[in-house]
This record gives structure tokens, C-alpha cells and sequence, in this order.
């Protein structure tokens, strides 16, 4: 049996305090209210959110860098200095030199998102870059169609995700994370179960991380059925309802008689 998913907890941070993400509706965000805490700092829900997901590791949109292009905010590079595990960065990346110019840290692991990466020559130049092995491009959905300029990638047509992938990991590309905007925050499952296990099947060796709609451990254990090794988790987390352990494979039927 495969082993489950690992959860990543997701901090969304805008205006400098954390914000609840629905549906990908930035203009609409509005601070975090959660079972976990109180305070809306980002330091601090970040240490709720990686005690109640069990782990050091996070994924943080900074929301101000992705849609101003104003350089990583204080608020979030004050979360990267910190760190004692992987944080998966989306801060809105744009020339290569955006990520160079971080401040370095042994935890960052930089996403680029299909949303700003208007070209593959623009992928191109991050798989070329030191930050290449710990990369993370993201094939960004709203509700199953592709969220940027899919013409210039050679696809069929805006629901071929699969054929970004395989343009992706062409380019040396070695995680994926697929996250469909229009799920996140709403509790209505993740729905890319059937584009998870094509990529699985194609690329058994890359990292296949999902987002967007997660509400419970049901959800967590299908998603990595269908190929996932990592699941990012936000809601769920700060509404309480993947508090519960998770679920333990079921025991061995018993030999026939």
C-alpha cells in the first residue's frame, strides 16, 4: 500500500495578516478567522497551522508580491528566516533574478505558477538557475481550465493540463503542484483526481503536490490514491474538521478457511 499524502499547511498572507482564500477571489479575501488561534499574524497562525498539520513544512502565497510585484513582503520573509523546514514560496516569481535575490535560506523551495510564467522560456530560465532542484511549478486551474497563457504552450486547448506537465518536466521540472482556484476555501473537494493519476501514470518519479477544496481525511486519502504525495491544506485546518487522527489502513483480510 502507498503511503499517505503528507499535509502542507498553507498561510495566505496579504496586507501583512494572514487572509481566508475562497475560490481564488483575491479582491474578496478578508482575515483569517480560525478554531486554531486568534491572531491573524502570520507568525503566529503559521506555528498553529504546522502544530495542527504535524509538520515544519509550509507553503506560503504571498499575495501582495504576486499581485503588485513589489518584492516579498516583511511579514513573509520574516516567516522564511525562521523556518526549520521547507517552505514552498509563491511570491508571484517573475525574471530569475527574483528568486536570486531572496534572502538565502536552506528551507526555500521557490514556486513558480503557470498563472505569471506566460512563456516555457520562462520556466526555462528558473530549471537553468541554482534553485532548480528545489522548484515547484504550479499548473494553475479554475474550475479544470488552465489560469494563464496556455496558447504559448503548445496544448490542445486550456483543459490540457497533462500537456503542461509534460512541457514542465521536459524543462527538468521535478515537482508539480496542481491546484484548482476555484476550489480553494470551499470545501467542495479538490475534483483533479482524474488529472492527478494521468500525470501519476506518465511521471511515477516527480513530487505531485494538490490543493483547493480539501475538507477532510477522506479527501486527503484519495487524493493520494490518485497519485499525490503531498496535500496543501488551509481551511479544513483552521475550521477543525482534519483534526481527527488519521485513518489507519485496514487490518489484512484473514486467510480462508
Amino acid at each position: 500500500m502507498a503511503n499517505a499524502p503528507r499535509l502542507v499547511p498553507v498561510l495566505d498572507v496579504k496586507g501583512g495578516v494572514v487572509v481566508r482564500a475562497v475560490a481564488g477571489r483575491r479582491e474578496g479575501y478578508r482575515p483569517v478567522v480560525s478554531t486554531l488561534t486568534t491572531s491573524t499574524e502570520p507568525a503566529v497562525v503559521a506555528a498553529a497551522l504546522r502544530a495542527a498539520a504535524g509538520t515544519t513544512e509550509l507553503y506560503v502565497a504571498d499575495l501582495d508580491a504576486i499581485t503588485g510585484g513589489g518584492g516579498l513582503s516583511p511579514a513573509v520573509a520574516g516567516i522564511l528566516d525562521s523556518a526549520t523546514g521547507p517552505v514552498w514560496l509563491d511570491a508571484g516569481f517573475g525574471p530569475r533574478h527574483d528568486v536570486i535575490d531572496l534572502p538565502p535560506s536552506p528551507h526555500l523551495r521557490p514556486v513558480v505558477g503557470f498563472e505569471t510564467c506566460r512563456t516555457p522560456d520562462f520556466l526555462r530560465e528558473f530549471t537553468f538557475s541554482p534553485c532548480s532542484q528545489t522548484l515547484g511549478f504550479s499548473i494553475d486551474l479554475r474550475a479544470g481550465e488552465l489560469v494563464g497563457n496556455w496558447g504559448a504552450w503548445g496544448v490542445g486547448d486550456r483543459r490540457d493540463a497533462l500537456g503542461v506537465a509534460r512541457v514542465a518536466v521536459g524543462l527538468g521540472v521535478r515537482t508539480l503542484i496542481v491546484l484548482d482556484l476555484a476550489r480553494v476555501g470551499t470545501g467542495t473537494g479538490s475534483g483533479t483526481e482524474e488529472l492527478l493519476a494521468a500525470i501519476r501514470t506518465e511521471f511515477p518519479r516527480v513530487e505531485l503536490i494538490v490543493g483547493g477544496g480539501v475538507r477532510n481525511f477522506d479527501d486527503v486519502n484519495q487524493l493520494g490514491a490518485a497519485g499525490a504525495d503531498a496535500v496543501l491544506v488551509a481551511s479544513a485546518l483552521h475550521d477543525g474538521t482534519l483534526t481527527s487522527p488519521r485513518p489507519a489502513a485496514p487490518p489484512p483480510a484473514p486467510p480462508p478457511s
